[in-house]
């Protein structure tokens, strides 16, 4: 029926169809209860019948969204989830009921999705607007749908049905897709139940994985991840009515959520920003999990700790519950040894065929034309993925007319950089050969392009790692054009005004796509941090910047020095000695570190400072609630961000070489966008969250001083040092709260201890050498290349082994290993000059 054929206007035509929609819901959501089965049965019918037509205007007509919200739409659901509880555990539920039950019960999640689906305003209303948070809320009335008792034969596989279709409604809902439905079949649960309890584990890695690989595939996209954090508490609060079902169940659970986050990052994101963590954490801490999926379990924590802690409480479960759980005892180590990757954005070119940020205006003439100027572009990047029918485009900058041109991206068969200055010059880019790129490391590149002069050409050097790796000859830039209207506009404007505005991104915008489209491209590379500077690096600066590593995320300005973690202070030294041994106080290294490097490189030449650090969501400012406004945002600002809201643009990112975040809102160099969804992982480290905490040292001793035996001892050690190993901050609060004295008496009693055991002799010198080599590598001694160890800590070198004399009364073999180090360090090593300064100014 059209509009035009009844006479009415589209305003009216809407609003009937928003009357049709509300009584289909009023349908739904009915609460009368027929005596008869057949008066339920044709109830559950009618149900059904107004449930399908809600779905289908849900799916086919987006807007329908907002009036289901504004329709108590939500509120329905509820309501027919609680029917569905009250009549399928009533003792007089006909033998009908169940296949209609399980109908209404997956059309009650897939209107759920359907409302939630590419709807932020709906998705927020659920989760905070809800009485107790929509997601709670829906555990608590799933929770009622399992009333199992053991003895009741009758109901029992009844019983057993309904966990494993509201399992299925969970999963599908979290993926809004209906062919997940099955993912827990019966048949299938049942062969690995047939098993013996011994072979569950295998049974479990054959047929329970081949059945997820069917289900769920490879390219599934979590849209509702809450979903599955509802499915993981309701097993664990199933599990203990249960049988070896349910246990089964919590393998299939565990694997099949595992097997979505590893799917994709957007998904381990997702899944990241749920509470599933720390409920994970909860129950490996206070509960006895059964073996046969233990390490099913520990591996999502291990998959979800990748990306860091959600809240500080994650942490604080891991360092004070070692001593009283095995499980958790054994995520602490490697949790911190993963804790040390940087936040990054996350560009997947599989989901559209580009993704990347994009800022309008650098703000500044580029390039630089004064003589003897120049720039550089930094970049701490990883490669996930490479595609080997499309270049890697890693940073760009141009104007509208292409006459400014500059472009860096990884070769598709090689992987090695190319550079290109020009679209229309004769040699428009250059390769360097020397390196290729590999997937999965973290690099540091710095590309300093020096502006040609009278007597020599221009030339751009490639630093990989703070090392110099090539210099070639390039074409320089050519500066955009003056703009139509502009070049008699008068004096009063700048230059850079007249001329046509720089463009820079990073990634691949949607103008330089190989090819458009989900699933053609599967290029997947990360960058923590993107800086465009208006003048040549020196090579001792980009060492410095280099040896921060891709955590930092400033636009170096402060004295760098303070944040250097003992390895990188070390290497600096090192380099120092080396390259200026004639007046090594008077280098860029010395000067950045500790005098300032504002004075080397002044803040009014960052043209581009990009990180998930400076990333801000303007959606949640759309309303005129101002409580929701942070103080340092002004009030244009704030206007400025709904704009941006009202556009699409839910994320922005300031570039961070604007000095206040109000001011970037007003700019157009002060924002830049995310265009072809580029996930934002900005990771809460957990050696970060033990300073949170408690100021690092009382919170990492502790968890050594409260280990129970000697292999507990030695893991809680190392988890000491791994805290320490590349967190400035917990380096100084180590140094400044005296801990390493506590450590070292902390040390001589758990050895002493350890001899006083009635064990064998071996197993005393075992334990104080595994002691020593701990130590020793965190100091900076190398076992497998010991020319290559340089003494990073000359503090902790002194407290730790000098002064401790307990060391010259160990066994021999200790011993043995305690003096081979001074030989080592002083003498056998290729840095044994550097060692030697080190060890005389240790008491200094």
């Amino acid at each position: 029926m059209s509009k035009e054929s009844d006479g009415i206007d589209g305003r009216d035509y809407a609003n009937a169809e928003n009357h049709e929609f509300q009584k289909h819901l009023t349908v739904l959501g009915g609460k009368s209860f027929p005596d008869s089965s057949e008066g339920l049965f044709d109830l559950i019918e009618s149900k059904l019948a107004a449930g399908h037509v809600v779905r289908k205007d849900l799916s086919d007509t987006p807007a329908t969204r907002d009036c289901f919200r504004n329709s108590s739409g939500f509120k329905t659901l509820f309501e027919t989830l609680d029917f569905l509880v009250e009549r399928f555990t009533a003792d007089s539920a006909p033998e009908a009921l169940p296949q209609n039950w399980h109908h209404l019960l997956r059309l009650v999640f897939s209107i759920l999705a359907a409302s939630l689906e590419d709807h932020r305003g709906n998705q927020k209303y659920f989760r905070d607007r809800i009485p107790n948070g929509g997601w709670e809320s829906l555990y608590q009335a799933l929770e009622h749908f399992h009333l199992p008792t053991p003895e009741d034969q009758d109901k029992e596989e009844t019983t057993r049905v309904s966990d494993q279709h509201v399992l299925d409604c969970l999963f599908a809902c979290a993926v809004n897709d209906e062919t997940v439905l099955g993912l827990f079949d019966p048949e299938q649960s049942q062969q690995v139940v047939e098993k013996t309890e011994q072979e569950v584990s295998t049974a479990s890695d054959t047929t329970s994985l081949a059945h997820l690989d069917q289900k769920l595939g490879t390219a599934a996209r979590l849209q509702n991840p809450e979903a599955l954090d509802v499915a993981f508490r309701l097993w664990r609060h199933w599990q203990n009515d249960t049988r070896l079902l349910s246990s089964l169940h919590g393998i299939f659970v565990v694997q099949a959520i595992s097997q979505l986050a590893t799917q994709s990052t957007h998904n381990l994101l997702a899944l990241h920003g749920t509470d599933l963590l720390s409920n994970l954490l909860s129950y490996l801490a206070n509960s006895k999990i059964p073996s046969e999926y233990t390490g099913a379990i520990v591996d999502l924590v291990l998959l979800l700790l990748s990306l860091g802690i959600t809240k500080l409480d994650d942490a604080f479960v891991l360092y004070t519950n070692p001593s009283q759980s095995s499980a958790i005892a054994g995520l602490l180590l490697p949790a911190l040894q993963s804790a040390h990757a940087p936040s990054y954005f996350h560009f997947d070119l599989s989901i559209a065929g580009y993704s990347s940020l994009e800022l309008p205006d650098l703000g500044a003439s580029f390039p630089p034309s004064s003589p003897h100027s120049g720039y550089t572009v930094s970049l701490w990047f990883q490669v996930w993925k490479y595609d080997p029918n499309a270049h890697t485009t890693l940073f760009g900058a141009f104007d509208s007319t292409q006459t400014c041109f500059v472009m860096v991206y990884l070769e598709k068969d090689s992987h090695q950089l190319i550079f290109q200055t020009s679209v229309t010059s004769s040699r428009p880019s250059v390769r360097f050969k020397s390196v290729a790129f590999r997937e999965g490391r973290w690099y540091h590149i710095a590309l300093a392009h020096r502006r040609p002069s009278t007597t020599h050409s221009s030339r751009v050097s490639l630093f990989v790692n703070g090392n110099f790796a090539e210099q070639v000859k390039s074409n320089y830039p050519l500066p955009s054009p003056v703009a139509k209207g502009m070049a008699d506009s008068g004096d009063d404007l700048s230059e850079h005004t007249k001329r046509h505005a720089i463009q820079a991104f990073v990634g691949t915008p949607q103008d330089l796509a190989s090819q458009l489209g989900q699933g053609l491209v599967c290029c997947q590379w990360r960058m923590a941090s993107a800086h465009v500077f208006n003048d040549v690096l020196s090579d001792d600066l980009v060492a410095v910047h280099y040896e921060l590593g891709p955590r930092y995320y400033g636009n170096y300005q402060d004295c760098l020095g303070s944040f250097n973690t003992y390895q990188a202070a070390a290497s600096l030294k090192i380099r120092n000695d080396q390259v200026h041994s004639g007046r090594p106080r008077q280098s860029d290294i010395i000067h950045a570190m500790e005098t300032g490097a504002s004075e080397l490189l002044p803040e009014k030449k960052v043209l581009l400072a990009l990180s998930p650090a400076n990333v801000h969501r303007t959606d949640d400012l759309s309303t005129s609630d101002t409580a929701t406004v942070p103080r340092y945002i002004s009030k244009t600002a704030t206007k400025a961000m709904r704009n941006l809201a009202h556009k699409g643009h839910a994320l922005v990112i300031v570039n961070g070489s604007v000095p206040a975040i109000s001011e970037a809102f007003n700019q157009h160099r002060g924002l830049a966008v995310l265009t072809g969804s580029p996930a934002t992982i900005r990771i809460q480290s957990l050696d970060d969250a033990a300073w949170r905490i408690g100021g690092c040292t009382a919170i990492i001793l502790n968890t050594f001083d409260r280990a129970a035996n000697g292999e507990a001892s030695i893991r809680a050690l190392e988890c000491v040092f791994e805290s320490l190993r590349d967190n400035w901050r917990c380096s100084e609060a180590m140094e400044r709260d005296n801990g390493f004295a506590v450590l070292m008496s902390l040390i001589a009693k758990k050895i002493q201890d350890n001899l006083e055991q009635d064990i064998e002799e071996e197993a005393k010198a075992d334990f104080a050498t595994r002691i020593l080599h701990a130590i020793l590598k965190f100091l900076g001694f190398r076992k497998d290349k010991p020319e290559h160890s340089v003494l990073n800590n000359p503090l902790a070198y002194r407290v730790l082994l000098v002064d401790a004399d307990f060391w010259r009364t160990m066994p021999l073999p200790v011993q043995n290993l305690y003096y081979e180090q001074f030989d080592i360090f002083g003498l056998q090593s290729r840095y044994h000059v550097f060692n030697a300064k080190r060890l005389s100014k240790m008491r200094q």
